[in-house]
């Protein structure tokens, strides 16, 4: 039997021992086994140890607790020996950690995602001190471009126009993720759980317009036909690069080309996402990278009247658009000549 795997990420101070304790609080019906950051600045709530049996703590609340010092590989055999133990599985990284590093192991290896299937990644972020972070630390860049889920903390410290603001900035550097607020003493929890990485495209309940976009992503004008098109965001040395395509992709051709970039050319590249139509393919393509491997899996069945429409964001260190498009374009279904 498979257990969900949550991963937790933020910079140092963000609140995610907080959200660890909260989560607790608010499903208590849950039984979590969490492998907690061992630099925390806190730890999880000490009122709830009862023992220690070889690396795994027990909680009274029927938790389970270990601390990221060793192998992960070795920790979670030993969690799968002990599956009956608990329900899910959180994994909270260090404040300083790349996140697709912890995640690469349930991407890459077949035993491990079958059983430990990663559901959603978390970051949070401190309203007060995100921006100046994104202008300082690579690694709060790489956590929040890896993130299905970004939720702004703290948000009673500063203003409501500047959650505005700050909304907007992390959307267009992740426009695939879901932004959420709250404060220490207020945290979307439930929600939080409630949501999928993903969700969207591999149920097919995502609401979509004439172009066969996801209502929230598109700017296009909605009278007008169109074979490409790509936004340009940037803030600071940080862009995120979106394209879209109408044409249909050879998803083998996508695949090669994008290892190969990944392997060889990927320097300040931190995260490459897309929702692919691929020739002969009747369900939209997950694609996105995990550090530099490259997980592709299936998605939702395009329905007969939906316009098939491909979209890949690139997020990284002062990239330029074209040689993007061009990589892109090269992996582009050949269209069937008559004889």
């Amino acid at each position: 039997m498979s257990r969900p795997v949550t991963i937790l990420t933020g910079f140092l101070g963000a609140g995610k021992t907080t959200f660890l304790n909260a989560a607790m609080s608010a499903r208590k019906k849950t039984r979590f086994a969490i492998i907690e950051n061992e630099f925390g600045e806190e730890g999880i709530d000490g009122e709830l140890v009862i023992k220690a049996e070889d690396d795994i703590i027990e909680m009274n609340n029927g938790c389970l607790c270990c601390t990221l010092n060793d192998n992960l590989f070795d920790i979670l055999n030993e969690l799968h020996e002990r599956e009956e133990s608990f329900d899910e599985l959180i994994i909270e990284t260090t404040g300083i950690a790349d996140p697709a590093g912890v995640a690469s192991p349930f991407y890459t290896y077949p035993e491990i995602k079958e059983a430990f299937p990663v559901k959603r990644v978390i970051c949070l972020v401190d309203a007060q001190l995100i921006e100046d972070q994104l202008d300082e630390t690579e690694e709060a860049i790489k956590q929040i471009a890896f993130s299905d889920i970004i939720l702004i903390n703290k948000t009673d410290m500063v203003s409501p126009d500047y959650v505005l603001k700050l909304e907007s900035i992390l959307k267009t550097l992740n426009p695939f993720a879901k932004i959420l607020t709250g404060s220490q003493q207020d945290l979307p929890v439930n929600r939080i759980f409630d949501m999928e990485r993903d969700g969207d495209f591999k149920s097919g309940k995502q609401k979509t317009c004439s172009h066969g976009h996801h209502h929230d992503d598109c700017d296009l004008p909605h009278d007008e036909e169109h074979v490409h098109h790509h936004d340009h965001h940037q803030h600071g040395d940080i862009v995120s690069l979106s394209f879209r395509f109408s044409e249909a992709f050879d998803d083998k051709e996508l695949h090669y080309r994008l290892m190969a970039f990944l392997v060889f050319q990927a320097k300040g590249v931190y995260r490459i996402k897309g929702i692919i139509n691929a020739k002969g393919v009747n369900h939209r393509l997950i694609v996105q990278s995990v550090g530099q491997s490259l997980s592709i899996s299936g998605g939702a069945p395009w329905k007969e009247e939906e316009e098939r429409t491909s979209r890949i964001v690139f997020i990284g260190k002062l990239l330029k658009p074209e040689g993007f498009e061009e990589l892109l374009r090269s992996c582009l279904a050949k269209e069937e000549t008559e004889a």
